[in-house]
């Protein structure tokens, strides 16, 4: 990979994002806190551009990102709706680059009125743009013997995005999704 954007990636993508980096020329970083953040590895700390923004000024965000584009990978956990800046994104995507999506488990359910969610909305967008690799990551929760459910570690979130960077599959459902009246309420 050459050039990697990561964004909504400083909590519990840390892990993956630093397999992107260290994969990568150059990584650019953004959140509203980005100059606070480090990999704590002075070999990908100094891969990385800190860009300074918050995905909920769309206009600036996407100023500040497409200066650096094209891009050969995103690694991107954003919350619906967000429509306008994924799109956006799309277009910033090397031809034969990779897009993962990291997405929460509510991310599967139909909309109002029946409308398809927003992971098979994106799905089909971006089968309509064969010059770009997409993969999901839907995060699910863990069931334990004892019945108890937990929401994922984030060296499980982790690792089902390094998955999706390594042997990409268009859906990977980390944890489970089912029953889904079983998931955690905290």
């Amino acid at each position: 990979m050459t050039k990697t954007l990561l964004i909504g990636t400083t909590g519990m993508l840390k892990a993956a994002a630093a397999h992107a980096a260290a994969r990568s020329k150059k990584a650019y970083l953004v959140s509203r806190h980005a100059d606070d953040f480090s990999f704590d590895n002075d070999v990908l700390d100094v891969k990385l551009a800190r860009l300074n923004e918050s995905y909920e000024n769309v206009a600036r965000f996407l100023d500040a990102v497409a200066v650096h584009a094209p891009y050969d990978l995103v690694l991107s956990w954003i919350r619906p709706p967000a429509d306008l800046l994924r799109a956006a994104l799309d277009g910033m995507i090397a031809p034969d680059g990779r897009l993962i999506e990291v997405m929460g488990s509510r991310s599967i359910l139909m909309g109002k009125d029946g409308e398809a969610s927003i992971a098979e909305r994106r799905a089909q967008a971006l089968s309509l743009q064969p010059s770009l690799r997409y993969a999901q990551v839907i995060l699910g929760f863990v069931i334990g013997e004892d019945g108890s459910t937990r929401w994922l570690t984030h060296d499980e979130i982790s690792s089902a995005a390094i998955t999706q960077m390594d042997n990409p599959v268009p859906r990977l459902i980390a944890g489970t999704l089912e029953p889904w009246d079983k998931r955690p309420q905290s």
